[in-house]
């Protein structure tokens, strides 16, 4: 799910912001809210609290409440370093401000220019890209921390004792002391992951065929029946959209 927080309490400038949005996802066919704020209370707190999956905010400055600024030093206070934060204004001076509040902020757009539209499509093609970069999974096995990046796993597979599972790779398996509900919980919102059944979640980027009659799932040298019906028809439709 990829979520688009609005935050601007101008209705005028609101409505800019989803038209631009709306533009953008019609090129895609990820899953995607729109939430807009007008101003920052305990309901705002309540709702950015409940929402799974990627966040892109764009920020205004000038809302009454919280200013765009705080908002964007309080998201990464809290730890969020991977949402992408866009800031617009009618205030240029704040460019300044926000450079020196290391907020890792990644684009200033300036309310008063024409090409308001036209700047934000371009940032949310580059915050889309860099949200959607593949990470790493972390985990540590015999004293050994390990960093396996995303697109080094095919799947992952429950084991005999529920506790654990087993990372697959082209090359290697790792045995971890965590179940498969956990490892959904930490990839599950990276779309290039996909539960295919109770006890396997795989990669869709390393998927080189699938045999529905069969319900086998090949990854080259690779491959898992751990595929039931209910799912087949959502890997299916995620296949094609890739």
């Amino acid at each position: 799910m990829l979520n688009f927080i609005i935050y601007e309490d101008n209705l005028e400038m609101r409505t800019l912001y989803e038209r631009v949005i709306l533009e953008f996802v019609g090129r895609r066919r990820d899953c995607y809210r729109i939430i807009p704020i007008s101003k920052f209370d305990g309901d705002t707190e309540r709702i950015l609290g409940s929402l799974d999956g990627r966040k892109i905010y764009i920020l205004d400055i000038e809302v009454p409440g919280k200013n765009g600024l705080d908002f964007a030093r309080e998201i990464r206070v809290k730890g969020d370093w991977f949402s992408q934060i866009i800031i617009v204004s009618a205030f240029e001076d704040f460019r300044v401000d926000i450079f020196y509040g290391k907020m890792l902020t990644l684009d200033f757009i300036s309310k008063k220019k024409d090409n308001v539209e036209k700047r934000l499509l371009e940032t949310l093609n580059v915050a889309y890209h860099i949200s959607s970069t593949r990470q790493f999974f972390s985990f540590q096995q015999n004293g050994e921390l390990f960093h396996l990046p995303y697109h080094d796993i095919l799947y992952f597979v429950k084991d005999i004792n529920d506790n654990y599972t087993s990372i697959i790779t082209s090359r290697d398996t790792y045995r971890i002391k965590k179940s498969i509900s956990e490892i959904e919980k930490i990839v599950g919102n990276d779309l290039c992951f996909l539960k295919t059944h109770q006890s396997c979640i795989i990669n869709l980027d390393n998927v080189q065929s699938v045999n529905l009659n069969e319900s086998t799932i090949n990854f080259g040298e690779k491959e898992t029946n751990l595929l039931s019906r209910e799912h087949k028809k959502e890997l299916k439709e995620r296949l094609i959209s890739e």
